[in-house]
C-alpha cells in the first residue's frame, strides 16, 4: 500500500484470487551503503513510499530485488527510505501492473543486503500458503504483524495481518519462507471510514490482498530478463 490514497485496484487481484482466488542487519554497512532487505523503506522516483519484498541475485549474478507493481515504473530511481545520504541505488528495471510487481536492479556497491529485518528472516521461497495458515508481514509503515488466511490459490492469497499505507511490496512468510508480498487492501479506505489497519493490537480491519510470489518469480523467469533465475541472499 503506498503512502497516498493510491492503492492497487481490487479487482485484478480478485481475479487473480479466483483463477487460484529498524533493520536488523547481518551485514554492516559502510556509511556510503544503504542496508535493506525484505520489509525495508524504499523510496520511488521523488516521493513514492514502499516496502521491499526482497533482496537476492537473479542467475546473471545481479543484486535484484522486489517491490509492488503499482509503486514502480521502469526507470524509475530508487532510494532507501532510511539511507537518503546514500543517494539513488537502484532503478526499476520491470513492472507488471496486473500482476503488482517490480523488479529492481540494485547497484551492489552501495547496497548492503538484508536476509532479515524487523524481526523476519527470508532464506527461501515457495508456494503461496494454505487457507487458514497464518502469515506474518514485515512493511515500513506496520512493521511485523501475522494474521490467517482467508483464501488462497496460485495467483495469490487474502490474509487478515495489519497493513497500512506504505506496506505495498512487504514480504509475507511462514517461518522462514518467503510466500507473498502485499499488494492492497480487500476495501479501501474512504474519507469517512478507515477500513484499513490502524492499529496491529485491533482485529478489525479489512483483509488483504497478496500476491504469489510464486507466481511473479514465474512471470520473470518467462520473460529472461533481470531478476529471472532470483534467489534470495
Amino acid at each position: 500500500m503506498l503512502v497516498s490514497h493510491r492503492w492497487v485496484g481490487t479487482a485484478a487481484m480478485v481475479i487473480a484470487l479466483g483463477a487460484v482466488a529498524a533493520p536488523s542487519a547481518q551485514a554492516d554497512p559502510s556509511d556510503s551503503q544503504a542496508a535493506l532487505g525484505g520489509g525495508s523503506g524504499i523510496v520511488l522516483g521523488r516521493s513514492t513510499k514502499c516496502s521491499l519484498t526482497t533482496i537476492g541475485h537473479d542467475g546473471a549474478g545481479r543484486l535484484v530485488g522486489f517491490t509492488a507493481g503499482h509503486c514502480a515504473e521502469p526507470g524509475m530511481p530508487v532510494t532507501g527510505e532510511q539511507f537518503r545520504d546514500v543517494g539513488v541505488v537502484g532503478v526499476v528495471r520491470a513492472s507488471d501492473e496486473e500482476l503488482d510487481y517490480g523488479v529492481i536492479e540494485f547497484d551492489p556497491d552501495k547496497v548492503a543486503p538484508l536476509r532479515s529485518v524487523g524481526g523476519t528472516t527470508i532464506s527461501g521461497y515457495s508456494t503461496p500458503p494454505a487457507t487458514w495458515d497464518v502469515v506474518c508481514q514485515t512493511g515500513r509503515t506496520t512493521g511485523r504483524a501475522c494474521g490467517v488466511v482467508w483464501g488462497s490459490g496460485p495467483g495469490g492469497f487474502l490474509d487478515q495481518a495489519c497493513s497500512s499505507y506504505g506496506d505495498s511490496g512487504g514480504p509475507l512468510t511462514v517461518g522462514d519462507t518467503l510466500v507473498g508480498l502485499v499488494s492492497g487492501p480487500l476495501i479501501n479506505d474512504t474519507r469517512a471510514i478507515r477500513f484499513s489497519c490502524s492499529d496491529s493490537n485491533n482485529p478489525l480491519h479489512t483483509p488483504v490482498l497478496a500476491v504469489a510470489f510464486d507466481a511473479v518469480r514465474a512471470a520473470v523467469d518467462a520473460a529472461k530478463g533481470v531478476g529471472s533465475g532470483f534467489q534470495p541472499i
